[in-house]
């Protein structure tokens, strides 16, 4: 069975990649090059890796409606390690996000 690609484009870092569907935001970000803070090993607990989806966001999952607030999730943040690819993103990764900023 094929899987469907997306594409992935990240913002303001200007790359862009192709993913599997059901990829998490956090794989697709590492294959444009891009290093999000996962200090708890991408288990959805610690909201590092807080992004938002500026475009073809979905549902947030579990442990980001635990983790961030009813606006912040309106707003399109969502846990890069717990959301998946269903379809073309835009994603705004905030400095903070990344690791090994300065």
């Amino acid at each position: 069975m094929a899987h469907r690609q997306y594409k992935v484009t990240f913002q303001p870092q200007g790359r862009a990649v192709s993913a599997l569907e059901g990829t998490t935001i956090l794989e697709a970000a590492a294959g444009a090059g891009l290093v999000i803070d996962t200090p708890c090993g991408g288990a959805g607990t610690c909201g590092k890796c807080r992004i938002r989806i500026t475009q073809g966001a979905s549902e947030p999952s579990e442990a980001g409606r635990n983790t961030l607030s009813e606006k912040e999730l309106a707003a399109g943040w969502r846990l890069a390690c717990q959301s998946r690819v269903r379809n073309d993103l835009v994603v705004h990764v905030p400095a903070g996000s990344l690791f090994g900023r300065d």
